[in-house]
């Protein structure tokens, strides 16, 4: 089978009809057909029959479409890719960054950075870890700013910074005059967890040790154990990215002791050198990062001047 042919069996068999697949590929219904015919010439077998007036798909096409589908999805990551490299252009920062950076810490730097260079356009994506790689290899982004990243040999990382780990809760839930709090401290009380798979909770998993804490509650992402915190349904566990987001006269954030922390990377395709724009960018973030202008209660003061 040749890609054309590749390609109008995968629309048949994903849609179900002759006409559908037409409407997908915007082409006629005898030119759908005919291609159809083709494939199973050169294959030697049928790949649908019709029964009772529907179009079913034969056995050795299910065992095709599974390998077919893998294709398919590499093609279209080639024509993304192919869209991306053509839109790239001098000037423009595209970027990928967690949801928690998204909400405080990157538009700060994204107005900064553009009162110095208004010139400058962005394309700035709110990704999960699980898409970083895709979104490099395909060239949505230019790069993607996380932390814990697993990068592999076609892989650049450059470091930005640490973070740290904290309670976000109503004010007065918590007594304590300390301007941190300890796992010890949270045994018994209504805390918002987060479940495996997510990185902070899984840093939580790592260095609590014998002070885990059992969640009242767990959720699947960082805004959502804001939320709860917010609404008073207990003590979220989250980065201080997060919290910034949420800090008011109703919520507090307090770090936990002894510290969690993470460190904050960018990374990037090696044969992809980042643009001097790109870099200047991650500068800003890293200067942004280590400034106290506004400290949260409990981070700890930087002593450096810049």
């Amino acid at each position: 089978m040749n890609l054309r042919q590749i390609e109008v069996f995968h629309a048949v068999y994903s849609v179900g009809s002759i006409s559908g697949a037409s409407r997908l590929l915007n082409v006629s219904q005898p030119s759908v057909s005919k291609v159809i015919r083709h494939a199973e010439s050169r294959l030697g077998f049928p790949l649908f029959k019709l029964v009772k007036g529907r179009l079913m798909a034969t056995p050795e096409s299910h065992v095709l479409f599974r390998e077919v589908d893998d294709l398919h999805a590499r093609i279209d990551t080639f024509q993304r890719t192919a869209r991306n490299l053509r839109s790239s252009l001098a000037g423009k920062i595209r970027m990928g960054v967690l949801p928690s950076l998204a909400l405080s810490i990157t538009p700060e730097v994204v107005a900064r950075f553009r009162r110095r260079l208004p010139g400058v356009a962005f394309d700035v994506s709110a990704i999960h870890h699980d898409r970083f790689r895709d979104a490099l290899v395909s060239r949505e982004c230019d790069f993607v700013i996380g932390h814990h990243l697993l990068p592999g040999p076609e892989f650049a990382s450059i470091p930005l910074g640490l973070g740290h780990v904290g309670a976000l809760c109503k004010r007065g839930l918590l007594t304590s005059p300390e301007p941190t709090v300890s796992l010890h401290d949270l045994r018994h009380k209504d805390v918002i967890g987060l479940a495996p798979g997510v990185a902070i909770g899984d840093l939580l998993g790592v260095e609590s040790g014998t002070e885990a804490v059992q969640p009242a509650i767990v959720v699947h992402s960082v805004y959502i154990a804001a939320g709860m915190a917010r609404h008073g349904a207990g003590i979220a566990l989250v980065d201080e990215f997060t919290a910034r987001g949420f800090v008011d006269h109703e919520l507090e954030f307090r770090l936990l002791n002894p510290p969690v922390t993470f460190e904050l990377k960018a990374l990037h395709l090696i044969e992809q050198p980042l643009s001097r724009l790109s870099r200047s960018f991650l500068d800003l973030q890293r200067l942004v990062m280590r400034e106290t202008i506004s400290p949260l209660p409990g981070l700890p003061e930087d002593d450096d001047e810049t």
